[in-house]
């Protein structure tokens, strides 16, 4: 009898141990959220309203000129969340989402194929701010730039309060 429960848990056991992880649903999702770093949506709109109308300058990162991931790793370097500076390791950072899941503050990507090369914060599950080479920081329309790049991905860095 003893043998037979021995015998039982090992099976028990081994079973575990050849299944496969579970995918990310949904209340996964929200427990990776949930470890996001918190900012306040109003210092985060207020910030952003300082960089509109700046013009762009490539390697920029003041209110004296900007690109586009100078804009995010300023904004949100102001706001206590560290970023690194260029789109393609901002890309690296972050939650992962699909288009329909956007909201403000989240980081949206633009580029060819799996590579960013381009990087505008959400204002709105519609809208952007971005550093745009010929108009400077602008406020676009998410769906509308993406007819000219390629929507690479959607990232969320931060929980809004």
């Amino acid at each position: 009898m003893r043998q037979r429960a021995v015998v039982l848990s090992l099976l028990i056991l081994l079973a575990g141990c050849a299944m496969k992880p579970a995918p990310l649903y949904r209340d996964q999702t929200s427990s990776i959220e949930a470890q996001l770093p918190r900012i306040s949506r109003d210092d985060l709109l207020n910030e952003l309203s300082l960089y509109h109308g700046v013009r762009y300058q490539e390697g920029g990162n003041s209110l004296s000129g900007m690109d586009c991931s100078g804009l995010v790793h300023s904004v949100f370097g102001t706001l206590g969340v560290a970023l690194p500076r260029t789109a393609a390791e901002q890309f690296a950072r972050g939650m992962p989402l699909g288009r329909n899941d956007v909201r403000t503050g989240d980081l949206v990507f633009f580029g060819s194929g799996r590579y960013p090369g381009h990087v505008g914060i959400a204002m709105s599950g519609r809208e952007m701010m971005h550093a745009s080479s010929s108009r400077g920081v602008v406020l676009d329309e998410i769906d509308a730039f993406a007819k000219t790049k390629e929507l690479v991905g959607i990232r969320r860095i931060v929980r809004l309060e």
